[in-house]
């Protein structure tokens, strides 16, 4: 089991893994809900795109999509990604925190 666990992870993370499907769930963490349009519009990618990064997301359960009349809108199914996201701005503080401090190390 506890490799299945690990391929899970291994997973998800690999879901995570691009610029554009992290900025998908920054825009709905804020928003809570968003059409492909908005979206599109949001992230300033081509649809086919975008398209491709939320079934990479879709697949992987981290986001749904519910059709309203023509249109389908997206959340999140589980707030808790939101923590793993925190903690990459956390670990990114603080590499930024110590090469800054590298940087203002006087050389002796």
């Amino acid at each position: 089991m506890p490799s299945t666990l690990r391929e899970f992870k291994a997973d998800l993370f690999r879901s995570l893994g691009s610029p554009v499907r992290v900025h998908i769930l920054e825009e709905l963490r804020r928003e809570g809900s968003l059409t492909v349009t908005e979206l599109q519009r949001r992230i300033g990618v081509d649809a086919s795109n975008l398209s491709q990064h939320l079934a990479v997301l879709r697949a992987r359960s981290v986001v749904a999509g519910e059709r309203q009349g023509t249109n389908v809108h997206y959340s999140v199914t589980d707030p808790s990604v939101f923590l793993l996201l925190d903690a990459a701005h956390a670990l990114f503080d603080q590499q930024v925190a110590h090469r800054r401090s590298l940087l203002e190390t006087p050389d002796r």
